[in-house]
Formats: C-alpha cells, sequence, structure tokens
C-alpha cells in the first residue's frame, strides 16, 4: 500500500455531506428537504420485541401493481403510504438499486407545524409494494441482489422511543417482510450476513433478526461509505474528529482491520471501489480556506497498491467515485462545465443536466435527478442515459 500513504483527505468532525448538500452551497435549489441522520453512544439499554410478518405472496388479495409473469399474486395496498407517495408536495429522498428491475426509493412529505412525514416503495422484478408511513426518516440500501427500506431510529441510544417506530422492510422471492428493528449493544465485531451502514457511527444491521447495533472501529470516531466487495473485504473511509482520515478495510467482520492513510491536509473525501475489489475510485476532499483548490482524482486497478492520478479539479464539485471491475470508473464534476469523467476510460463525456450525483451496482450506474423526481440510469457506463419514476 505504499503509494496509497499519499493519496489522503481529512474528514469533518460531523457527518460527510452528501453531493446534493454541495449542490446546495452552488446555489442549484432542491425543492424537498433532507434531514441528516446522526449517530450517538448507547447509553440505556431497551429490550424491543421484533414484529415480523412475512406474506407469501401466493396468500395475500389485493394489488399495487400487476405482477410480472409467472408471479403468483401480489401484496395488499398500503393507503397512508400511497397517498403520501402520489402526493404532489412529496419528494424523493433516495433510491437505491440492486438489480436494474429491483429498486427501492424513499418519500418524504411536509405536514403542519414544519415535521415531516416518510414513506418508501420496494419493487421486484415487476412485483411493488410500500413501507409503512412513519415519522422516522427512511433510508434505502442495496444489499446483494435485494433493495430494502429502513426507518432508522433517530440516535443509537436503547432509550431513544424512536425505536419503537423503526422498521425495516423487504420484498424477498418469499414475499414482503416487515421487522420492527432491535437495539443491541455496540460490537467490535459483527456477523456474516450484517449488512454495514455508517451514518458517522458505523451501524451493522442483521437482516434475519433486526438488529441494529453500532460497531467500535479501534482509532476512528466517524464512519463513511462502507462498501462490500465480492471476496467478503468491507471498505470505509475512517475518520477522528481531529480530521485525520484514513482508507479502513476488514477481512474478518471486524476482528481485525487494516488502513491506510489518505494525505492530510484536507477535509472529506470519497470512495468507489468494484465489485471484485480490485478498482478503488477516491476523491480527496478539499483543504479548508482555500478558494479555488484543485483535488487529485486517483485511481488504482490493485487493490490499493499501486495509485495514478487521472485528472484534477477544483474541489467542491468533484465528487460520486464508482468503479468497475474492467479497471474503469466514473467520477461526476459540476463545475463551469460539467464532465463524466471517466479514470482508465480515457476522454470524459457529457452527463444530464440534471444528474445529481452517481452510484453503481456492477455494471448498471444510477444516480438522483435534482429538482425532479426521477432516477437517472445507465447500462453502458454513463454513455446513454434513461429516466425512470421509481414509484
Amino acid at each position: 500500500m505504499s503509494e496509497l500513504k499519499e493519496l489522503a483527505w481529512e474528514v469533518q468532525e460531523t457527518v460527510q455531506p452528501l453531493p446534493f448538500e454541495a449542490l446546495q452551497r452552488r446555489g442549484v435549489r432542491r425543492r424537498h428537504r433532507r434531514q441528516a441522520l446522526t449517530g450517538a453512544g448507547v447509553v440505556a439499554a431497551v429490550t424491543i420485541g421484533v414484529l415480523a410478518a412475512v406474506l407469501p405472496l401466493g396468500n395475500v388479495t389485493g394489488t399495487e401493481k400487476p405482477p410480472a409473469a409467472g408471479t403468483p399474486a401480489s401484496i395488499p395496498v398500503d393507503q397512508a403510504a400511497e397517498k403520501l407517495i402520489g402526493d404532489k408536495k412529496s419528494g424523493m429522498a433516495g433510491v437505491a438499486f440492486a438489480t436494474s428491475t429491483r429498486w427501492a426509493s424513499a418519500w418524504t412529505s411536509p405536514q403542519p407545524g414544519n415535521t415531516w412525514n416518510y414513506a418508501a416503495v420496494l419493487s421486484r422484478d415487476g412485483v411493488r409494494t410500500t413501507a409503512p408511513v412513519r415519522k422516522n426518516q427512511y433510508v434505502v440500501l442495496q444489499t446483494g441482489h435485494e433493495a430494502l427500506a429502513l426507518s432508522m431510529p433517530t440516535s443509537m441510544k436503547g432509550s431513544d422511543p424512536t425505536w419503537a417506530q423503526s422498521v425495516m422492510v423487504r420484498l424477498t422471492n418469499q414475499g414482503r417482510v416487515e421487522k420492527r428493528l432491535r437495539w443491541a449493544a455496540p460490537t467490535s465485531e459483527f456477523a456474516d450476513g450484517d449488512v454495514l451502514l455508517a451514518y458517522g457511527t458505523l451501524r451493522a444491521l442483521n437482516l434475519e433478526t433486526g438488529t441494529l447495533r453500532e460497531v467500535k472501529v479501534p482509532g476512528i470516531d466517524n464512519a463513511y461509505e462502507p462498501q462490500r466487495d465480492s471476496t467478503g473485504r468491507w471498505w470505509l473511509v475512517g475518520a477522528r474528529n481531529s480530521g485525520v482520515s484514513n482508507i479502513y478495510w476488514t477481512d474478518d467482520r471486524g476482528k481485525t482491520w487494516g488502513h491506510s492513510v489518505i494525505s492530510p491536509g484536507r477535509r472529506g473525501g470519497q470512495l468507489g471501489v468494484s465489485p471484485d475489489g480490485r478498482t478503488i475510485v477516491a476523491i480527496p476532499g478539499g483543504k479548508p480556506g482555500t478558494p479555488g483548490d484543485l483535488v487529485p482524482l486517483r485511481l488504482s486497478t490493485d487493490r490499493g497498491e499501486h495509485w495514478t492520478t487521472v485528472a484534477t479539479r477544483d474541489a467542491p464539485y468533484l465528487s460520486s467515485p464508482v468503479a468497475f471491475d474492467n479497471g474503469t470508473g466514473l467520477a461526476l464534476y459540476q463545475g463551469n462545465q460539467r464532465e463524466l469523467l471517466r479514470p482508465g476510460a480515457g476522454t470524459p463525456l457529457t452527463p444530464p443536466a440534471d444528474l445529481g450525483q452517481l452510484n453503481a451496482v456492477g455494471e448498471f450506474v444510477y444516480g438522483l435527478q435534482y429538482n425532479g423526481d426521477h432516477a437517472i440510469t445507465s447500462t453502458d457506463h454513463g454513455k446513454t442515459w434513461k429516466y425512470f419514476d421509481p414509484r
């Protein structure tokens, strides 16, 4: 990891801003409010029962959307969730794809008293369901070939009353699965089937039990962008409150962690890891108090052993690195001249004017539309794009 020690950034003490928040600083208006999730240490334990409802597709009545050919039936309609999602005042708060036909989207709606309600949509190969309306924010994420929705507690304190409203909704080949999230004490190790989430604190979610717990990583105070490759390795960006930031990885579910310092003097930073774990695209953050600071877009094709700088751009507007197994990647530049940079692949492309950020699952690339409620997708590494309404 020799050259990796020269690549780097400092990370802010608070949760790393999302790409859309960078857009807001540029004056791009979003008409939908986003609320940040913050984590805290657990100070008290509570016992929370797990409510599991597995609804086989063949044993329910009603429909939200005609099932795909060969699907035995569909799923009852949640009228409150449908009303929120269809409301013209509502806005999309996130989307996650597991495949091009399996996805989940989160929606939010303003309420009297400056409060917000949330719901989510899940779709699996043409079969559709919704997650129930909650006051807690929904997040959507991809794990394996599945997309799921979580209404998260507002903190990781076991005494937080919002745990009672927290829920996980999945749409599997067995049907719709809904479970209340269950608090558990912090841990330094996690199970093989756990999914890692990071909202400042690193969290492990067990899909079978609904257990959500904080994961302690030695030497860091905050964690961002956990990603798992096909070898089972988990990667993330870890930071101390002092601002020092590293790339961290574990091959044994948190028993041991490797890390490599990313260059000092910078705040923020982002990481994209290919499915096989060999290609990594990294963007250091900018230097505080340095207007017009240029940052390098870096590429590794050997799991971080060696690095190449493929471009430099001004810091606030370079974001969303993704990586592919063929040794190439993408990154979105939203300066005066918008570019879809292609580390390892040559000449930049021109992205859609309303593409706000990038994600990838395998070769499938997608992003949110800003000032709109569509996802924007590409199946050819960003050469062509389609708009998709994830309702």
